[in-house]
């Protein structure tokens, strides 16, 4: 495979992640108590296909929440051509201060904000549905042209009847004709 023509599926997924930088969050354990769905910006995206971001510090205390679970990620900003999920495994990274210095394009208030409000959690990436609204649009253009061709030979309203106006034809359809 060669590597400077052909984008590795890591790479595209960077790209398409850091486009978004947005994603709804959502815990898929059948815990009691699991985290909140809410909205994520995404701090960064490694080379071992893991997702970095905070959420807010739930109410409860951390050591009632699995550190591990399953969760789900969906990336859609309005006016692009796709969206994708990302399924896999999500981490609470709480006691190692060390992974959030790894951050290096985090500020220094964020970094003091996340030891108190916030949660740093991370998503190994397992798998990704992609969805490519450009493609079906230009794949299939002939389905619009038939279609206009349909309507502009075969338009029929539903419900439609074409009925006789004259004075008795009302009867013949159980009308009682005004006087």
């Amino acid at each position: 495979m060669n590597t400077d023509t052909e984008i590795l599926p890591i790479q595209f997924l960077q790209e398409k992640i850091n486009d978004i930088r947005s994603a709804l969050f959502f815990s898929q354990n059948n815990d009691i108590i699991k985290m909140p769905t809410t909205i994520i910006t995404v701090l960064r995206v490694d080379d071992d296909g893991q997702i970095w971001f905070f959420v807010t510090r739930p109410q409860q205390y951390l050591e009632a929440f699995e550190k591990e679970f399953p969760a789900r990620l969906d990336f859609f900003r309005k006016g692009k051509d796709y969206f994708f999920q990302v399924m896999g495994k999500a981490f609470i990274i709480d006691e190692d201060d060390s992974a959030i210095d790894e951050l290096s394009n985090v500020s220094m208030q964020i970094k003091d904000n996340a030891m108190h409000e916030l949660v740093l959690m991370k998503v190994k990436i397992m798998t990704v549905e992609y969805y490519d609204n450009s493609v079906a649009e230009n794949k299939y253009w002939w389905n619009e042209i038939s279609q206009k061709i349909q309507q502009w030979f075969f338009s029929a309203r539903l419900g439609y009847k074409p009925y006789d106006l004259k004075p008795n034809s009302f009867k013949a359809y159980g009308f009682k004709q005004a006087s």
